[in-house]
């Protein structure tokens, strides 16, 4: 292709994001695939922001239009369907996946504070699965729990200060969320919330030896023996010292629970021997329902009332919020092939474009700062609120193919010809088929007229 010289203004947003995502680190990882010395199209700086910000665009996520859009900025007209698709193998998926697990890592979005109540923990990390529905020609990889049903289970922890993943993990649709979460010093002096997915005793218990928090739901038919109460209550109020959970709490009345209870779990899992510990559990009547809802902690009630842990973990609905850009904004619902190692690349795409998009608006909110320099000083909590993450992903869909042009013409790509773009992108891909027309103009019929 023919090219137009042009050089756009200078961008804080294409340095930053240059920044997290070096090129040259980029291109180092790509060494090691088979890729780089197989094809002299491969350019992986230039396909990592056209999967990123194709993703982020959000019109078509197909294979045809990530060729498209590369064909455009990266000048290889001569690229075939056929050779791209061929990229997408398990070397390809593994340097994608060494590329995420790296951003989540390393990857320095700047805000990491938190305040309030929550200023005392390190971090809040949120712990959840989500289940992604795929054809059904998928399920020999991707089981379901239902018949006839492909389905990949996204296993994620998100980080309530930065809104990014700590963990990324993905598998068939009938892995239990547990599984996916291993305990260790990565815990420590971070609270975890947890919901039923990852209701274990075991869990728990090595959250807290590893110097960690947790506040997790309660199954409804849990029973524990109640060894002390936290709260004293007036009147005829039904004592709870040396009771069951169950054999009490249909007849409580009191609005609030907060009692010590004990708890039996097997020490080393698949061993036999058993171990005991001692946790709080808080509950809160919900009037409309005349029912509790309880949950399990390790937290004290000198610092945190029983209304203070429903509240923190209240914060849990951040990670559905999460899931649900994922899914609309970065189309993980939109995942419209079987082939497997397509399937995984197109996830951890859509992982790395969420990464992109929050570089993104830490850097916008930096901006904005510079530019309300000596006006009234304001706080994280007034920036956040005028860049939240979410509208700024919005914004990066509505621009990610001019964001994309910015870097390219940095890596030192030029603008395309329009006029050959478009005679490439217009030619028949098949051109040996014959049209119906020129069967009816031949006279061509696939019958015999006699």
């Amino acid at each position: 292709m023919g090219s137009v010289t042009y050089s756009p203004p200078d961008s804080v947003v294409v340095d930053r994001i240059q920044r997290a995502f070096p090129s040259d680190e980029l291109r180092e990882r790509a060494r090691a695939t088979n890729l780089v010395e197989r094809e002299r199209k491969f350019d992986i700086v230039a396909l990592f922001y056209t999967l990123t910000f194709g993703f982020a665009a959000g019109s078509d996520r197909s294979l045809q239009a990530f060729l498209d859009r590369y064909v455009e900025m990266a000048d290889c007209d001569e690229l075939s369907y056929a050779a791209f698709h061929d990229w997408f193998e398990p070397g390809f998926v593994a340097l994608l996946r060494e590329i995420l697990d790296d951003a989540i890592e390393n990857l320095d979005t700047g805000r990491t504070d938190l305040n309030g109540r929550l200023e005392r923990f390190r971090d809040v990390l949120i712990a959840d699965a989500t289940i992604v529905s795929l054809y059904q020609d998928a399920a020999d990889v991707y089981t379901a729990t239902g018949e006839d049903q492909a389905e990949l289970k996204l296993h994620l922890t998100e980080s309530l200060s930065t809104g990014l993943p700590t963990r990324f993990r993905t598998t068939d649709g009938t892995t239990h969320e547990r599984s996916q979460l291993p305990t260790g010093e990565w815990v420590a002096d971070a609270l975890i919330l947890l919901d039923l997915g990852f209701y274990d005793f075991w869990l728990f218990d090595r959250i807290d030896q590893n110097g960690g928090w947790f506040v997790s739901r309660v199954k409804d038919d849990a029973n524990f023996e109640i060894i002390e109460e936290l709260r004293t209550w007036r009147g005829n109020s039904i004592p709870l010292e040396g009771q069951s959970l169950q054999a009490v709490l249909d007849d409580l009345q009191r609005q609030e629970i907060d009692v010590r209870i004990t708890l039996s779990f097997e020490r080393k899992r698949g061993s036999g021997a058993s171990a005991t510990r001692t946790f709080r559990l808080v509950g809160l009547r919900n009037e409309e329902t005349d029912e509790y809802h309880l949950y399990l902690t390790n937290l004290g009630n000198d610092d945190y009332s029983a209304p203070d842990i429903a509240q923190l973990y209240r914060a849990r609905w951040e990670v559905e919020l999460l899931f649900k850009e994922l899914k609309s904004r970065f189309g993980l619902d939109e995942i419209n092939t079987t082939d497997a190692y397509i399937i995984e690349a197109l996830i951890i795409m859509a992982a790395l474009s969420l990464m992109m998009s929050r570089v993104i608006v830490d850097e916008l909110r930096s901006l904005e700062a510079r530019q309300r320099e000596g006006e009234a000083a304001a706080d994280a909590d007034e920036s956040a609120s005028r860049l939240p993450r979410r509208r700024c992903s919005l914004a990066v869909e509505r621009h990610a193919h001019l964001i994309q042009l910015y870097l390219m013409v940095e890596l030192g790509y030029e603008l395309p010809d329009l006029d050959e773009l478009l005679l490439w992108a217009s030619r028949n891909p098949n051109p040996h088929r014959q049209r119906l027309r020129r069967q009816v103009e031949r006279g061509e019929f696939g019958f015999d007229r006699h």
